[in-house]
């Protein structure tokens, strides 16, 4: 995993702002799916907040700045142990 306990206590926090802000142009994303996800991958939420605009991601309880290297060891499927991460994916391209 690459968020820690409070940084996913405070996205879970935020989630209803971060889903009605979150670019996905191939499927529609229900709050009850991505909760599922959550349960198996909580970093999934990382997928969701690269799919923000920079300017909605600023108001976050979790600073943009501590998230963005988060997003992208994600991106590069790096866990924190330096290892592949085998989570899921949204796919929010």
């Amino acid at each position: 995993m690459l968020l820690n306990h409070e940084q996913r206590e405070l996205l879970s926090d935020d989630l209803d702002y971060i889903i009605g802000r979150t670019s996905c142009n191939s499927i529609q994303l229900t709050r009850s799916q991505i909760l599922n996800a959550f349960e198996h991958d909580p970093d999934i939420l990382l997928d969701l907040v690269a799919g923000m605009p920079p300017a909605d991601a600023r108001w976050l309880s979790v600073p943009p700045d501590e998230l963005l290297p988060l997003i992208s060891l994600r991106r590069h499927g790096l866990a924190k142990s330096g290892g592949r991460h085998g989570g899921s994916s949204l796919n929010l391209s």
